[in-house]
């Protein structure tokens, strides 16, 4: 009777069966839509209080990375007219939100070292995306650099003061001469400013769109049984309203 359907950034949950649902509500046929709409909403808030659950369990977040989680909005409620109900993560309006670098994740250490505080930096950072996964080091590859954390305060990111995870690309130049406290840069053996990037992880789009792909045949169940509690309860409030006539 039920189906719930996901494409890239937004889950929706929608019921059919329109006409099944009215048979079960026998003399009160024209409750039908109300009923299914109640279904459909709780349904939607169940989902996206498990869809973060379990995305918190699967994957190595830091605490900034568990805030990203929560950017999962109940967008559309169902209503009488229109008994569908949308999840949503970024989006158009969203882009920044929707990104992610390994920053948001736990690393080893999960501090910057900058300026002097260099030399006390490890050979290597280690980070991991899955809480399954183990600790690797970033050493990095071809012309991008070992991997490292550094404090953005520029705007460039949504979170103010994001430490996120960069790498330079080695042998590049244009980089922004001065750090935000107006220090003098890294330069390489020929003078440049290496320009750097950031060291790219699952959104929080693409973590939850993975976790959609374990959770759904719970969320189904869920709309079944949430449709037929509503189904009862306004049996029941009918029933009731009847036998004070």
């Amino acid at each position: 009777m039920s189906y719930t359907r996901y494409n890239a950034d937004d889950l929706t949950i929608e019921l059919i069966g329109e006409k099944e649902v009215a048979k079960a509500l026998g003399s009160i046929p024209q409750k039908a839509p109300l009923v299914i709409r109640n279904a459909v909403n709780e349904t939607a808030k169940d989902a996206r209080r498990v869809m973060i659950h379990e995305a918190k369990k699967r994957y190595a977040l830091n605490s900034k990375g568990r805030q990203h989680l929560n950017d999962l909005k109940i967008r559309q409620r169902a209503k009488v007219s229109d008994l569908g109900a949308e999840l949503h993560i970024g989006g158009p309006s969203q882009k920044k939100q929707m990104r992610n670098d390994l920053g948001y994740f736990k690393t080893i250490p999960n501090r910057p070292y900058m300026g002097v505080d260099v030399a006390n930096a490890p050979a290597y950072f280690r980070g991991k995306v899955l809480k399954s996964g183990s600790m690797k080091q970033l050493t990095g590859q071809g012309k991008l650099s070992k991997g490292f954390l550094v404090k953005f305060t520029n705007g460039t990111t949504d979170d103010k003061n994001h430490v996120g995870m960069v790498q330079r690309i080695i042998g590049s130049s244009g980089g922004p001469e001065k750090t935000r406290t107006g220090a003098p840069r890294w330069r390489n053996a020929q003078g440049n400013v290496e320009k750097i990037v950031t060291m790219g992880s699952p959104s929080a789009a693409a973590m939850h769109h993975v976790i959609w792909r374990q959770v759904e045949p719970q969320v189904q169940d869920t709309l079944e049984k949430k449709l037929e509690a509503s189904i009862q309860k306004t049996l029941a409030r009918a029933a009731k309203k009847g036998a004070r006539k």
